[in-house]
């Protein structure tokens, strides 16, 4: 079993205690694949942030 097909799993469980059905595994493994890539993205965001940073303190 994957990442992305565990990380669906505890998605499945996380919609279904608030109420929300009727998503299938390939829509929950879509929404995961998506976090992965969008918090990757905010992290390369924020090391090039805190790079800058220390490069205008150098300055």
């Amino acid at each position: 079993m994957s990442i992305v097909s565990i990380m669906a799993a505890f998605l499945e469980e996380e919609l279904r205690e608030h109420g929300i059905r009727g998503l299938t595994q390939r829509d929950r493994e879509t929404i995961v694949i998506s976090m992965i890539e969008r918090t990757a993205e905010l992290e390369t965001d924020i090391k090039q942030r805190h790079l800058g940073a220390r490069l205008d303190d150098q300055n």
